[in-house]
């Protein structure tokens, strides 16, 4: 399809960076769209601040240039700089919902849990093949 990256010869990660970046931009619609409780609900933790409106939208915003790294490095997986930024969206989310976990106690391990899966996945996959992208 023409709406895909061209993934002949570069495999599937042009597709799950698609994929991420393509729900990130899911997220920023519905903290837009949502009630700030719905919205934020992977900030439930016993220490979360009270969901507004304000820190919906800081969110979202957040999602929105996430969202713009992972889906422009997907269509330009050779170019290194992009690369390097996508992967780097996924250490990101690791070290927010860590700290947001861990630190400061606004997070819970349920709603953290697809977070996790997905950056952690998303980092491991990209740097284990950095070489195959990047050295051709």
């Amino acid at each position: 399809m023409f709406l895909l990256p061209d993934s002949n010869p570069f495999g599937a990660l042009p597709y799950y960076l698609l994929l991420s970046g393509s729900m990130a931009l899911a997220h920023s619609v519905a903290c837009y769209i949502s009630p700030p409780a719905t919205a934020l609900r992977v900030f439930s933790g016993p220490q979360a601040p009270p969901p507004t409106s304000l820190l919906a939208h800081v969110y979202a915003t957040k999602n929105i240039y996430t969202a713009a790294i992972r889906i422009y490095a997907a269509y330009n997986i050779t170019n290194a700089p992009l690369y390097h930024l996508a992967a780097f969206t996924f250490a990101g989310v690791l070290a927010l919902n860590a700290s947001e976990l861990l630190v400061f106690k606004t997070g819970r391990i349920r709603e953290a849990t697809w977070p996790f899966v997905m950056a952690g996945a998303g980092l491991v996959w990209m740097i284990s093949q950095r070489r195959w992208y990047l050295d051709k």
